[in-house]
């Protein structure tokens, strides 16, 4: 059930007013999923949750306690205050600690709620999964995957008179398809705050093309190649690249964007031809206008044709540095200058190299130089003269997402997807990129 903003008003500041406390933040967040599974080539469960839940977070000095409830009758509501300033009686000093803020102003996302993905039905799940299974039944192939979709809303209010609201929609399909030897392995997947978008009988065809394409991989050895990278492969790097980029691991010399000597990397072209950018309002990528604290998220240009332009700023840093914060960027939009490439033209382009379909297990291999580790999946592939020529094992690569985006020579249109990661709407490209670091061979498929 999504609350109106009304409605979680009046509770956030029913549950503000029972506090005795000076700096008082309350968060409300809600809604439902609807999921359809499949595998084995048929319907294995269908489901739906709704949940609601209030935090309170409640300060004396610098003294804070949070507790949360997902009742919201005047007894627990007491309670989960009352819980709140005996926990923040007990807590430490917390030097960093940030007074709550007052009223803002956030300018709200049109495009991040739609009517119908929030009506979307158990029979409009089958019928889709119906329009998945059809392009794998007809490849003889064993078809599993997953739809789900959401409606969802967040709100925030302080003891000064800050209230935020924002609700959202969202959308989602994934198809991994296996041959019957099992050694093909394909995936797609699509995702958008609006159903209406996901196409899911090419999603399922696309599925079906690296699961044919991919059986009986052959050995290559490990080694730098080329690679021609898909959009969900690249997503995955930008997502860990955005995480280094805190201000004070910089200013502190612990990060990648630390100046030699003291200071940041501010100004200096790191990132090759590419833009990276967050923005509530992109049309691709609506998002929540405001984080946990009631911040403000704007439009931000982090990276601008290559040039770093800013930093991510909390209020903490901000306010000990005298600079205006940030918060955390809720999508990230990377885009290159100059021509766009498609994927086909990459490959013709290409005398040796791999085409990757996506990673998978992402974790950091040296946070401070921004490198990552991880494994390729469902469809990676040796490229020829220009030609894709067989399938080969996957590998496990170890990669500096900077050194990758300074040195690709080839962007294609930015399209969304879904990151393993989960680091929230995504908008990229996909990037050819010399001298990328396949360190071992992996034979998972």
């Amino acid at each position: 059930m999504i609350w109106k903003p009304e409605e979680a008003r009046r509770v956030l500041e029913r549950s503000i007013k029972l506090s005795r406390g000076k700096d008082v933040l309350a968060r409300l967040s809600g809604g439902g999923t609807r999921n359809t599974r499949f595998a084995v080539g048929e319907i294995t469960s269908t489901g739906e949750a709704e949940s609601a839940e209030l935090s309170v977070q409640v300060a004396f000095g610098n003294r804070h306690g949070t507790a949360s409830v997902n009742q919201f009758d005047d007894a627990t509501l007491r309670r989960c205050v009352e819980t709140a300033e005996e926990m923040a009686q007990l807590s430490p000093e917390d030097p960093e600690f940030m007074p709550v803020l007052g009223p803002q102003k956030y300018d709200q996302p049109r495009a991040a709620w739609d009517a119908k993905t929030a009506a979307f039905s158990a029979d409009d799940r089958a019928r889709a999964v119906a329009a998945c299974l059809e392009p794998a039944r007809a490849a003889k192939l064993t078809a599993a995957g997953f739809i789900e979709t959401g409606a969802r809303f967040q709100a925030v209010a302080t003891s000064a008179g800050l209230f935020g609201y924002a609700a959202h929609t969202s959308a989602d399909v994934s198809c991994t398809f296996r041959t019957s030897d099992g050694t093909g392995s394909g995936w797609a997947h699509a995702n958008s705050n609006r159903v209406g978008d996901l196409d899911f009988g090419r999603v399922a065809r696309i599925a079906t093309d690296k699961a044919q394409r991919s059986q009986q991989p052959q050995k290559l050895d490990p080694g730098e190649y080329t690679a021609v990278l898909e959009p969900a492969a690249v997503a995955d790097l930008v997502g860990y690249l955005t995480f280094t980029m805190d201000a004070r691991s910089a200013d502190e010399g612990r990060s990648f964007f630390a100046k030699p000597g003291g200071g940041t990397r501010v100004g200096e072209r790191l990132l090759g031809r590419f833009s990276l950018s967050s923005d509530p309002a992109h049309a691709l990528a609506p998002a929540q206008p405001f984080d946990g604290d009631g911040l403000p998220l704007r439009k931000m240009a982090w990276f601008e044709d290559g040039e770093l332009k800013s930093l991510l700023w909390s209020r903490y840093w901000a306010k000990n540095k005298g600079h205006a914060p940030t918060g955390r960027p809720a999508n990230r939009i990377l885009r290159a200058s100059g021509p766009t490439h498609t994927i086909e033209d990459m490959v013709k382009s290409t005398e040796r190299g791999l085409l990757v379909t996506r990673f998978w297990y992402v974790r950091f291999l040296e946070p401070e130089r921004v490198s990552l580790t991880g494994l390729t999946r469902d469809g990676t592939f040796w490229i020829e003269n220009g030609q894709i020529k067989r399938p080969v094992k996957n590998f496990r690569f170890n990669q500096e997402v900077v050194a990758c985006l300074a040195g690709a020579e080839m962007a294609s249109q930015p399209v969304r997807v879904s990151t393993g990661e989960g680091t929230g709407p995504t908008v990229v490209p996909a990037i050819k990129a010399k001298g990328f670091h396949f360190a071992s061979i992996s034979d998972a498929v």
